[in-house]
C-alpha cells in the first residue's frame, strides 16, 4: 500500500475509533436510562442517536474495509459484527422499553377511569397510542447458507431480534 492510501486508511481508522466510542457511549446511556425507567422519550431520543451514531460507525467501517488488505479483511468484519451485535441487542430492547411503557400507560390509564366515564374505552386507548414513537422496522439479512462462517453472527442476530423476543406474537415470529 502507498504512502497516500496508507495516510487515508490510517485516517479512517482513527475516526471510526471516535465513532466506536460514540456508539458505546450511547449504549451505556441508553442502558443506564432503561435501568432507572426513564420516560419512554427520553429512551427515544437517546436510541434514536444510537441509531445516527451506527450508521456513522457504519460507513467508516464500509471506507475501511474498502481500504485494507485482504489479511485483514476478517479480523475486521468480525470486530464489525461484535458492534453490531451489541447494536441490535440494545435496539431491541430501546423498542421493547418503549412499547411497555407504552403499554403499562394504555392499562394505568383504563384501570384509573372514573366508572362514571361516558369516554369510550376505544378512544382512551388511541389517544394514548397516538402519543406513541414510531421506531424503524427490523431487518435482517438473510442466510444464504453459502458462507458457514458468518452462520454464528447471523444466528445470533435472528436469536436476539426473533427467535427469544418475548414481545413478538406467535404470527410474527413464525419463521417462513
Amino acid at each position: 500500500m502507498d504512502a497516500a492510501n496508507q495516510a487515508i486508511l490510517e485516517r479512517a481508522k482513527k475516526s471510526r475509533s471516535t465513532s466506536r466510542s460514540l456508539v458505546t457511549k450511547q449504549i451505556n446511556k441508553l442502558e443506564s436510562e432503561i435501568s432507572n425507567s426513564a420516560d419512554k422519550t427520553t429512551v427515544h431520543e437517546i436510541y434514536m442517536q444510537l441509531i445516527s451514531k451506527f450508521e456513522e460507525l457504519s460507513t467508516f467501517n464500509k471506507e475501511i474495509e474498502s481500504l485494507i488488505d485482504i489479511e485483514s479483511l476478517e479480523e475486521e468484519i468480525l470486530t464489525r459484527e461484535e458492534y453490531r451485535d451489541k447494536f441490535i441487542i440494545w435496539k431491541i430492547r430501546a423498542e421493547r422499553y418503549v412499547g411497555s411503557v407504552s403499554n403499562n400507560a394504555i392499562q394505568n390509564s383504563v384501570e384509573n377511569q372514573p366508572q362514571n366515564m361516558t369516554l369510550p374505552l376505544s378512544s382512551t386507548v388511541s389517544s394514548v397510542l397516538t402519543n406513541q414513537p414510531r421506531l424503524p422496522k427490523l431487518t435482517l439479512e438473510s442466510f444464504s447458507g453459502k458462507d458457514i462462517i458468518s452462520f454464528p453472527s447471523f444466528w445470533a442476530r435472528f436469536k436476539s431480534a426473533v427467535h427469544e423476543n418475548s414481545s413478538l406474537n406467535d404470527v410474527d415470529n413464525f419463521p417462513i
